[in-house]
């Protein structure tokens, strides 16, 4: 499973999910990223055969949030996009 580098908007700043105090949002937070990890694991590159690599997931102060990743190529980062919705 890829792993998922998490940040969270605190206030003006980005704050690492290692930096969140409060155990219930940190897990939460943790919960949804180790979705995107698996949900990802299984989407490879059908040229390469690759999966994402430095995934990031932001989340904003909404709630909202914001995937980041390195692809191999196009058509990797088309089908995490179908896959992903």
């Amino acid at each position: 499973m890829p792993s998922v580098r998490i940040t969270v908007s605190v206030g003006t700043r980005a704050v690492p999910l290692e930096e969140i105090a409060d155990p219930r949002v940190a897990a939460a937070l943790r919960g949804a990223g180790q979705d995107v990890a698996r949900r990802l694991e299984n989407i490879a590159c059908p040229v390469h055969r690759k999966v994402a690599t430095n995934v990031r997931v932001h989340f904003d102060q909404r709630g909202g949030a914001n995937l980041q990743y390195d692809s191999c190529c196009a058509e990797l980062g088309k089908r995490i996009g179908t896959a992903l919705g």
